[in-house]
């Protein structure tokens, strides 16, 4: 039986890999930290739209699997926002709003392209779902994301209070937007409520994680990242 707790620990697991391979481009391409935030930030983007049409569970609650992305969406898009500013980080917002429309036309596309191997039957649980979750996320990331941009950038630095204000305002709107375009009609509804529970629960327990991301990220992991040259 599956521990309660093994989405939290792929959520660290995909915030290990994330910090590893940006420190290691950092160091040996030597981009731009902040073009190379971006370019991670829209691929877990990505990652999580497709992850999320797998309900897993957390705890007692079902939940998207696309939930592990968020440790290290969130400490990507903390890079950005402290380097560039809110105004910056809303337009990265806008654009990672916009790019998801192109993976639902993509599913689409799959969906009406003729099946060789098997059934088009087979492939639209995934691909149907898919296109639902890239409508939903980014109207729901749009709202959310910004909220949290925004007011993590009026916050200054200080990881404590972007905790106990920014996340959980953001979390919580994210949630209750992305869920009925996502999965209502599509769960039976026991299963879609527990859903919504789970993925508060989820992103809320997270928020202790993302505390420590974050401040290992300042303090040394991704601390060159955060040093702005003017």
């Amino acid at each position: 039986m599956a521990s309660p707790f093994m989405l939290l620990l792929w959520a660290a697991a995909v915030f290990g890999l994330t910090a590893l391979f940006y420190r290691l481009l950092l160091d040996l391409v030597k981009p731009d930290p902040t073009a190379l935030a971006i370019v991670f930030y829209m691929v877990l983007l990505t990652i999580s739209q497709y992850a999320a049409s797998k309900i897993t569970t957390y705890l007692w609650f079902a939940v998207p699997a696309g939930v592990m992305t968020y440790v290290a969406t969130v400490a990507m898009l903390d890079i950005i926002t402290l380097r560039e500013g809110f105004r910056y980080a809303r337009n990265v917002v806008l654009a990672g709003f916009l790019s998801q429309f192109l993976i639902t036309a993509v599913n689409l596309v799959v969906l009406n392209l003729p099946s060789v191997a098997a059934p088009n039957n087979i492939y639209a649980y995934v691909f149907s779902t898919s296109a639902r979750v890239a409508m939903a996320s980014p109207i729901a990331y749009l709202v959310a994301e910004t909220l949290d941009a925004y007011i993590v950038a009026r916050l200054g630095g200080a990881i404590w209070k972007r905790v106990i204000t920014a996340d959980p305002i953001a979390m919580t709107i994210d949630t209750l937007v992305f869920m009925p375009i996502a999965f209502w009609g599509v769960l039976p509804p026991p299963v879609y409520w527990e859903t919504v529970l789970g993925q508060l629960a989820a992103k809320l327990t997270l928020a202790p994680v993302i505390v420590g991301v974050v401040y290992l990220n300042r303090r040394y992991l991704l601390k060159k990242a955060y040093e702005v040259s003017r």
